[in-house]
């Protein structure tokens, strides 16, 4: 048992470091994984916003086309 007694704290702090090690690389993993989600929801979003933005656009052009027809009558 005195054999192994010097060894005993660098073992144990070997181990412990180790397993903290691999703690850490599996959170970031799953911190990994909860970004990759949080990135698509944003794309979503921004393709959402795309999309209403050309629909306004497209709204506005009518609306636009509308009152020109409005102002030319009037001016008759």
């Amino acid at each position: 048992m005195d054999a192994l007694t010097p060894w005993l704290v660098p073992a144990l702090l070997v181990a412990l470091f180790t397993w903290l090690r691999l703690d850490v690389r599996e959170q970031g993993r799953a911190l990994n994984g909860r970004m990759d989600a949080l990135n698509k929801r944003f794309d979503d979003v921004n393709r959402g916003l795309a999309d209403l933005r050309e629909r306004m656009a497209k709204l506005e052009g009518s609306l636009d086309g509308f009152l020109a027809g409005r102002r030319d009558r009037d001016a008759a």
